[in-house]
């Protein structure tokens, strides 16, 4: 009785798919896009659709109000490079055992430049996460590799960063 089990696990990753996307206008647990600006709200919302622009306006502002660890956050969203590619489970059904299915998602990016130099920036002086010289500069590192000069700059100043 293998033919109705496909449908089913069709309809299963189809269901796991749309569950772990992100935000939608109704909301997600995984994500909240909830804030008393509109604006914010909007960008919370692009974001964790996985607009990396706009998790890095959402870290400038939240560090322009000294949120830091709201900053931290939207910086490291915006920081961290995609492969283009995820992978889903699909559980077994039936006779049918469960396997790892690729998805493509797109082409690889790398993460932003400036949120990399931003959150290393965070990191070296422990503002809304822990003071850490050596992820201070690993995000330094990533930023520098894409030419951005500050990160350069402030690589050169961590010499155990190296």
């Amino acid at each position: 009785m293998p033919g109705p089990m496909l449908p089913l696990r069709v309809i299963i990753v189809l269901m796991f798919c749309l569950f772990v996307t992100g935000c939608t206008s109704t909301g997600s647990i995984f994500c909240d896009s909830e804030h008393p600006e509109p604006k914010i709200a909007n960008l919370m919302k692009e974001s964790c659709a996985g607009n990396r622009l706009a998790a890095l306006q959402l870290g400038l502002w939240f560090e322009g109000h000294e949120q830091y660890p709201e900053a931290a956050h939207y910086f490291e969203i915006a920081s961290t490079p995609s492969s283009g590619r995820n992978y889903l489970y699909v559980p077994p059904a039936g006779d049918v055992p469960g396997f790892t299915m690729p998805v493509d998602s797109g082409m690889h990016q790398d993460g932003l430049a400036e949120a990399q130099f931003r959150l290393g920036l965070l990191y070296l002086h422990g503002q809304g996460v822990g003071q850490n010289a050596k992820k201070a500069g690993k995000y330094f590192k990533l930023a520098a590799e894409q030419g951005h000069s500050g990160a350069v700059k402030a690589l050169s100043q961590i010499p155990k960063a190296r």
